[in-house]
């Protein structure tokens, strides 16, 4: 690969949004996962013309392949639809922290204390959901550094 190429997204996502940058030039990368159609058409109206790159991701078992096996850069943040995820795919979703990415999350939906805890939630945003609100978290909490995957010693 050519420097200043970007980097091949995962063969099952598929890539939207800006491709900008920030004021350092460094990229927001954003993988979404949102089952639903309405909070996905929420979530692609936040980010849309600011300096992020989203992914959208079509399965947990997706997400949870591009975040820890793509090669760098991958996304910093995953913003994911809790109230559609059943119980096997919050068990699944565990395995993000397990396999090395300590990426941030931010929730969308109803979820519990002890699952926040689990998964090392950062934000959650509850219906009904405000316009701009997302977009906030995102801009406004330093989300510009990369994340990699460390080494397992």
């Amino acid at each position: 690969m050519h420097a200043g190429m970007p980097a091949p997204v995962h063969p099952r996502l598929h890539s939207r949004g800006a491709t900008a940058g920030t004021a350092d030039g460094s990229l927001i990368r954003v993988l979404v996962y949102a089952p639903s159609p309405a909070r996905a058409s929420w979530v692609e109206a936040e980010l849309a013309d600011r300096a992020v790159m989203v992914q959208i991701g079509f399965s947990v078992e997706h997400v949870v392949s591009a975040l820890t096996e793509d090669p760098p850069p991958r996304p910093q943040i995953l913003v994911a639809d809790f109230d559609d995820m059943s119980g096997g795919e919050l068990f699944h979703l565990h395995t993000l922290r397990e396999q090395g990415w300590f990426g941030r999350i931010i929730a969308l939906g109803n979820l519990p204390t002890s699952l926040r805890s689990s998964l090392a939630i950062e934000h959650v945003l509850r219906p009904p959901f405000i316009d701009g609100a997302l977009r906030e978290v995102i801009t406004n909490a330093g989300f510009a550094n990369t994340t990699s995957k460390l080494p397992i010693l």
